[in-house]
């Protein structure tokens, strides 16, 4: 299975490479049409979760969004490919700073900063951004199931003052990071099979979400900044909301509002939501 994904994966960056950028939403958008049609597996996933999550709309309108997250991933997807050696001047042409003033209260802050992000968007450019501009990051990361891929991503994944970590092992990295001025970006939308996740409401169900960002929030006194990009008028927008600290609150309020932070996001732009993976499976039968 490896060896056949990895050679998709070849087939796929080499038809990116040879695409002029002003042709690429035009490729991702033929290659995401097919891609729709022959997906028996991830498509009753993704239309499932959304049909958790928007009860009241139509079915059609539901289907019109699952189409449109197929094609800004395969969009989002060729443009990493086709942004592997961009320069600085270059990436920060492409994306437009919403809500600075929250991203400078959190800068002229003596806290720690942590980024909380989704798979939303193309979120692979905010700490490229961040990075770049701002302030050096450590980026909390899973690794490639298939090392050949992640070896392609690593020239992408370690630019721009980025430092990615494993999520093994990462406690030392990040205390080691905070000390050193850095900042922490992570995604942390994801069910988590941990024992201590935190029983959450989100899109009206009880949902497993990881502890991670309110025990480091209250571990380190750090202020947490959620941050979005997506595609708006044909540029990437990297939204900043307010930062919020762990005084005054529990693990379980500081995890919540995280929960419904993403949320509220995704209903602003959801076709922007990674709907692939099993969100709600910690619901018996849901998926079946």
């Amino acid at each position: 299975m490896n060896s056949a994904t990895y050679i998709l994966f070849l087939l796929l960056t080499s038809i990116v490479k040879i695409t002029p950028q002003k042709s690429l939403k035009i490729i991702s958008s033929i290659l995401a049409s097919i891609v729709w049609y022959i997906d028996i597996f991830r498509k009753k996933v993704v239309l499932k979760n959304l049909e958790i999550a928007f009860p009241d709309i139509s079915k059609n309108k539901r289907i019109k969004i699952a189409k449109s997250t197929y094609k800004n991933y395969i969009y989002y997807f060729a443009d990493i490919v086709k942004s592997i050696n961009i320069k600085p001047e270059e990436l920060e042409k492409k994306v437009t700073i919403k809500g600075k003033e929250n991203l400078n209260t959190a800068l002229e802050n003596n806290k720690p900063i942590i980024f909380m992000t989704a798979h939303f968007g193309n979120w692979e450019i905010a700490p490229k951004i961040i990075g770049a501009k701002y302030k050096p990051m450590v980026v909390l990361m899973r690794e490639f199931d298939n090392p050949k891929i992640g070896e392609f991503f690593k020239k992408s994944r370690t630019s721009f003052n980025i430092t990615p970590i494993n999520k093994q092992g990462s406690v030392k990295e990040i205390i080691k990071a905070f000390r050193e001025g850095k900042a922490l970006g992570i995604l942390i939308d994801q069910h988590s099979n941990s024992p201590k996740a935190i029983n959450v409401e989100f899109f009206n169900k009880k949902v497993k979400f990881n502890r991670a960002v309110s025990t480091l929030a209250d571990k380190f006194g750090a202020l947490v900044v959620p941050m979005f990009s997506y595609l708006e008028n044909s540029k990437y927008t990297l939204e900043f909301l307010e930062p919020k600290s762990f005084e005054n609150e529990t693990i379980e309020s500081f995890t919540q509002w995280q929960a419904t932070t993403i949320e509220d996001m995704i209903k602003k732009h959801p076709s922007e939501y990674y709907w692939f993976h099993k969100r709600f499976k910690n619901i018996k039968g849901i998926y079946d």
